[in-house]
């Protein structure tokens, strides 16, 4: 995906599934647990008050009969069994050794096995329960008023006080008259009915149950809770998983962030580079979303300074050292004027004068130009130009200064269609092209240059030849840059200032095209220039040479 936007919101979509995946697995393993320890919390004091009724029994007709009275108390089986038969781990023979309840979650996993140790034997209460039930809340009752029944009145305080360590949920004995019921729920407790009631007085949000049971004719009347229904959800939970869903989201987000924040960074210093002066700075900043063609742009932004001030210096240096050649000539000239004394002699130096300048502002013409081409922003406006009018017209305008060479033209534009004849491109420029490689093959021709055109495809290609000495293939890539020449003199009998081929190759480019250098069949250098015959638009920009 290219669009940073697709990229982080996508990371963010996934983020908040895992996030979301993580957390309820997280709430799901923890109330596992939670509901564990739940049960087994609400479980220990009704255990071990059936483990008191049955060690209280001195046969064993008479611990199975209270095992049958337990299990029509609880609405469950109650078993008696060794450690053999349950197939303990190590944990929980450590807790029932400690004296709590076990509860080992069975399939399907609504059930649970509950085991407590009888204390001082080896046998163990065994039963499988689906769930806390009212039932079994009203048997607690019961089993607590009958162990306190086993003590003398005067002891109950101690025992029930001993008692209340043994429950998860508080015990209180308290006078009926303080109870606030319901007329029903008091006809319950006169007909000496364990009552269940909901507890008013806790928060909404959290339910508890208590059970009422009155104790014989004392007045008073035994309490159990609240006992809280379990929260799947506390206040504490939802903070927590609230507080580590936002640490996850924050982490994901500066991993997703990281790498962009790292990206324009680089960009940042790379840019600060650039902006001290270092024209080597270069981005390294890669991808196809809008930051790596960015730092792409960037990057072709610096080459293309850099190349700019690089040409700039060297044609600074070229542009000094050429025209001082003319400048001293001058200068030279100047002071033989002075001493002439003849007329003859003295129009003779004042017409090489006028060359010298003459030839000094043929050298800034062609500066000028090849600056204004250099600069890279020029408009062009693309039409479709008939090349035979060009051909016809560079011949004539060759003639008067050709001399005893022959300029030709050797295409045959009989076989070609009107349309075949045109190419797109800005005619001015064209002509340009073709003006200067005729005048560069005029200074090394013997005899002829021949001018040829053709298609190849959708390309159209120009062609000039000579037979002079030809171009070795070492330099046929220095040729086109400024200032460039094959003869290393500078006199100017050698002709040109090394900038007509420059130009050339940067019009070439501007029409999307390449120029290439070869060998001609009469043993000279071939110039092909090949570009599209039909551009992409009618108006083209030119940028970033």
């Amino acid at each position: 995906m290219n669009s940073i936007f697709l990229r982080i919101y996508a990371g963010m979509v996934l983020a908040v599934l895992l996030v979301g995946a993580f957390a309820y697995g997280m709430v799901q393993l923890i109330n596992g647990y939670r509901s564990d320890l739940y049960r087994e919390k609400m479980a220990h004091g009704t255990f071990y008050l059936m483990a008191r009724g049955l060690q209280r029994q001195d046969t064993p007709e008479e611990r199975e009969a209270r095992r049958q009275l337990l299990n029509r108390l609880m609405g469950a089986e109650i078993e008696l069994r060794d450690e053999s038969s349950l197939g303990l781990s190590y944990r929980e023979q450590l807790e029932l050794g400690e004296g709590l309840v076990v509860m080992r979650l069975t399939e399907p996993e609504s059930f649970a096995d509950l085991m407590y140790q009888l204390p001082g034997e080896d046998t163990y209460i065994f039963t499988r329960m689906e769930k806390v039930s009212e039932q079994q809340a009203r048997a607690t009752a019961l089993l607590l008023l009958d162990e306190l029944a086993q003590y003398p009145l005067a002891e109950w305080d101690a025992e029930f006080a001993r008692l209340q360590g043994k429950f998860g949920y508080p015990l209180t004995r308290v006078p009926q008259s303080a109870l606030t019921l319901d007329a029903e729920q008091r006809q319950r407790l006169a007909r000496r009915e364990v009552v269940l009631a909901l507890d008013e007085s806790t928060s909404r949000s959290r339910s508890a149950v208590m059970v009422y049971a009155p104790i014989g004719n004392t007045g008073e009347v035994l309490v159990l809770g609240p006992l809280a229904l379990f929260d799947w959800m506390p206040i504490e939970m939802s903070v927590m998983v609230g507080l580590l869903g936002l640490c996850a989201m924050g982490f994901v987000t500066y991993f997703l962030v990281r790498p962009l924040q790292t990206r324009l960074r680089k960009l940042d210093g790379a840019v600060r580079q650039l902006g001290s002066g270092n024209l080597d700075a270069r981005a390294d900043v890669r991808g196809q979303d809008a930051i790596g063609q960015l730092g792409a742009t960037f990057n072709g932004m610096t080459e293309h300074i850099r190349r700019l001030i690089e040409s700039q210096r060297e044609m600074t240096r070229a542009v000094s050292h050429e025209l001082r050649t003319p400048v001293a000539r001058l200068r030279f000239g100047l002071e033989m004027l002075a001493d002439c004394d003849d007329s003859e002699e003295r129009r003779v130096k004042l017409d090489e004068l006028d060359r010298d300048i003459e030839q000094l502002d043929r050298l800034i013409d062609e500066i000028l130009t090849f600056a204004r081409l250099e600069e890279g922003t020029p408009t062009i406006e693309l039409k479709q130009v008939d090349m035979e009018p060009l051909f016809e017209q560079i011949c004539r305008e060759i003639e008067p200064i050709s001399g005893t060479l022959t300029v030709r033209d050797a295409t045959d534009w009989q076989r070609f269609t009107p349309a075949q004849r045109c190419a797109e491109g800005e005619e001015r420029y064209l002509h340009r092209i073709l003006q200067n490689l005729v005048t560069n093959a005029l200074r090394y021709a013997k005899s002829e240059i021949v001018l040829r055109y053709h298609i190849q495809g959708s390309m159209a290609v120009m062609e000039v030849a000579d037979d002079g000495p030809g171009i070795p293939f070492s330099e046929r890539e220095r040729i086109f840059k400024p200032f460039a020449r094959l003869d290393k003199s500078r006199h100017r009998a050698s002709g040109g200032y090394g900038l007509g081929l420059s130009i050339v190759q940067r019009i070439v480019e501007w029409h999307g095209g390449r120029i290439e250098v070869t060998d001609s069949a009469a043993g000279g250098a071939l110039f092909r220039v090949i570009w599209p015959r039909e551009q992409r638009s009618g108006q083209h920009v030119l940028s970033g040479l």
